[in-house]
């Protein structure tokens, strides 16, 4: 893997992961924009008058205990204020946080949206916990999750009880 140096953004806010805890995992958002963010991959592009910077080929995205991996990023930057409004993942989409993660074939946040789409048989699991569908969305303001499917698809959710602890 071929590094692409160490690119601090200090407006991205790599928008994942998910906590899972409750009846439903959710997405977090990392709050401390100012954390460094280390990217690598084997090529980068930067289109600067699109406001678009590309990462191609085994990218591996890491802030603080939070780990993207993807065969594309894409960032995309408002060209008045330069700061992220987009960021797309494609393909073997893995977030890792611990033992929660995030696959799909898509990743997408959209930070005017304040939300993110997961798409491409996305799965949320925590331990044993999952569930899927064909499309995941996080609304961010909300702290609200909706998991839908198409046509004759079904949502799918395993939860397992947790052990109680006596006080």
């Amino acid at each position: 893997m071929v590094c692409c140096g160490k690119i601090r953004f200090s407006t991205l806010v790599l928008f994942f992961l998910l906590v899972g805890y409750a009846v439903f995992p959710s997405i977090c958002v990392f709050a401390d924009v100012g954390e460094m963010v280390h990217i690598t991959s084997r090529r980068a592009d930067a289109e600067l008058d699109t406001g678009v910077i590309r990462f191609i080929g085994d990218v591996v995205a890491v802030q603080g205990d939070t780990t993207l991996y993807a065969e594309e990023m894409v960032l995309t930057r408002d060209r008045q204020t330069r700061q992220v409004t987009r960021i797309e993942a494609h393909r073997q989409v893995r977030i890792e946080q611990g033992e929660r993660l995030a696959t799909g074939q898509k990743a997408v946040f959209d930070r005017v949206r304040n939300e993110m789409v997961m798409t491409g048989s996305p799965r949320i699991s925590q331990g044993e916990d999952f569930v899927e569908g064909e499309e995941i969305v996080f609304l961010l303001d909300s702290d609200r999750s909706i998991v839908r499917s198409k046509g004759d698809g079904r949502v799918r959710a395993v939860f397992h009880p947790q052990e109680r602890t006596s006080e």
